[in-house]
């Protein structure tokens, strides 16, 4: 594809180095906290990729109220996410508003122990970003002529080990991690199991008896429960498998006004009240009816549900993540409650 404005191709050099750079700073040995480093720099490099994008669409991509230095200043990643895929909910969206939330999460916190949990977001991030890039410019886009397999060291030091479980210990720990389950837990099963939310590999060990036996020392594997035989020897690796049995439940996965704000409360660390702030939040996106409405069935049915033999309204993890993703915001949040919430652990 043949590029001739200037402005896309300085955005497209601009997003591609920074995601070279992302993976290269991920994937030094003497990186200590990959995962904050590595979503730095793919923000930058997926933001100035929908730039581009907005760019050739001709999107005005730019905030009309706020002017820094003579120019308006361009959207931040949010809002291009919102522009590009509207009320789309799709695991890329999932993916990449998990991601801006956990890198505000952890902007002023060194956790190395963090890294591990969420290296599939941290990959289906890279993935999605090299698919976008491709489809919209073309194959000499391509990320992978640039990249490398990384070589890991599977054995761990003993003495390394026991920091990180001191780690694991401390409290700035848990509230990131409670961010990160809060939000996986709102996610519905396919778009958590989709491969474009979180990217999942067995790593698989090959072995030869001649010099030419193997083109490849390892082969990555997507495991299709679908389909188990494609998988190969069972011998190479050592799989857990769920229970997969469900018993059907009335209102699974639905959580109650309580449970909601409990789970947004801790996410965003502030004192957050059902009776109160949970109030305000479904009056002010009307995603409901008053308690007591003769049409208490009219719900937005993406965020609520009337529950008739209760007589109670029942609310999606979908509306979790929402109202979590909208108030991170400290001017969403002044402009809900009229002030600033009160914060559970002050950083």
């Amino acid at each position: 594809m043949t590029i001739r404005s200037k402005k896309i191709l300085q955005l497209l050099e601009k997003s591609r180095e920074s995601a070279i750079l992302a993976v290269d700073v991920y994937n030094k040995p003497s990186t200590k906290f990959r995962s904050y480093s590595y979503i730095v720099l793919m923000i930058i490099a997926w933001t100035a990729l929908l730039h581009a994008i907005f760019e050739r669409k001709r999107v005005k991509y730019y905030y009309k109220d706020i002017v820094i230095d003579g120019e308006n200043k361009s959207w931040d990643i949010s809002k291009c996410i919102k522009h590009l895929y509207k009320q789309d909910s799709s695991p890329i969206r999932k993916n990449l508003e998990f991601i801006i939330g956990l890198r505000n999460k952890i902007e002023h916190r060194f956790l190395p122990a963090l890294d591990p949990h969420v290296i599939g977001e941290c990959q289906a991030l890279l993935m999605n970003f090299e698919r976008l890039f491709v489809e919209n410019f073309g194959e000499e886009y391509t990320l992978n002529d640039s990249l490398a397999i990384p070589l890991q060291l599977l054995s761990v030091n003993p003495d390394w080990r026991n920091k990180v479980l001191k780690e694991l210990q401390s409290s700035e720990y848990e509230l990131v991690k409670n961010y990160i389950d809060v939000y996986r837990d709102a996610l519905s099963e396919n778009i958590f199991g989709d491969s474009q939310y979180s990217f999942r590999v067995f790593l698989t060990p090959k072995t030869g008896n001649r010099k030419n036996s193997s083109d490849l020392a390892i082969e990555f594997k997507i495991y299709d429960p679908e389909n188990p035989e494609d998988f190969g020897d069972k011998k190479d690796v050592v799989m857990v498998k769920e229970n997969t049995v469900k018993i059907p439940v009335a209102n699974l996965g639905m959580f109650k006004s309580g449970e909601v704000s409990k789970r947004v409360g801790a996410a965003i660390n502030k004192k957050f009240h059902a009776a109160s702030h949970h109030a305000k939040c479904w009056r002010h996106y009307r995603i409901r009816p008053e308690t007591h409405s003769k049409n208490a069935e009219r719900t937005d049915m993406r965020y609520c549900h009337w529950d008739e033999p209760h007589q109670d309204y029942v609310y999606t993890g979908e509306w979790i993540r929402f109202l979590i993703n909208e108030l991170s915001d400290p001017e969403k949040r002044l402009e809900i409650f009229g002030k600033e919430l009160i914060s559970i652990n002050p950083a």
